[in-house]
């Protein structure tokens, strides 16, 4: 199993933002199920007892809900071909999620992230070669500013390929837990 730790997003987001797709020719657009806020990629997972010790550490998650906002275009470059992104204004609360998802699964036996944590929401991949058009697209939405959204559940996602396509298939969800005491946030 090829796992990742996301914030999936409402229906209304992955709406909207699939209207800002456009008609840039070539772009590979990301279909609109797929739109999410990856946390940590966890790789291929095929040990029983590993998935257990993931799904046991990320249980022991202590966070509250909290808002977030999705803001501005961008292009992220990448080693085969450039992405079109939509950035995620970053919040105390959404790089301490990130920070304990982290901690939780090296205590799991993951490896640490080969990333730096970029929060963004990929929308389509394109060649160099469309640079020009990707610029004038990313110039169209920089000004776009979503309304504030609730995250309060973290989702551990499966990555398949179907017909040549990836399709994220939620495995796990994991929702706030008042009970939970809070982990102090590090300074």
């Amino acid at each position: 199993m090829r796992l990742f730790v996301a914030l999936d997003l409402p229906a209304d987001v992955r709406e909207t933002l699939a209207l800002m797709r456009g008609s840039m020719p070539g772009v590979q657009w990301v279909p609109a199920e797929n739109h999410h806020i990856t946390l940590r990629f966890i790789g291929e997972i095929t040990d029983r007892h590993r998935l257990e010790e993931i799904d046991l550490a990320l249980s022991r998650l202590a966070w509250q809900p909290f808002e977030l906002s999705l803001a501005q275009a961008d292009i992220r470059e990448g080693l085969t071909a450039d992405s079109l992104l939509i950035g995620v204004e970053r919040t105390r609360q959404l790089d301490a999620l990130q920070s304990q998802v982290e901690s939780a699964l090296r205590r799991a036996g993951c490896p640490p992230a080969k990333r730096r944590f970029q929060p963004a929401i990929t929308l389509g991949h394109f060649f160099p070669n469309q640079r020009a058009d990707a610029i004038k697209w990313v110039q169209r939405h920089n000004l776009f500013r979503s309304k504030p959204m609730s995250v309060e559940h973290v989702t551990v996602f499966e990555s398949m390929r179907s017909l040549g396509e990836h399709v994220y298939v939620p495995r796990e969800e994991y929702a706030w837990q008042p009970e939970m005491p809070l982990i102090p946030e590090e300074e």
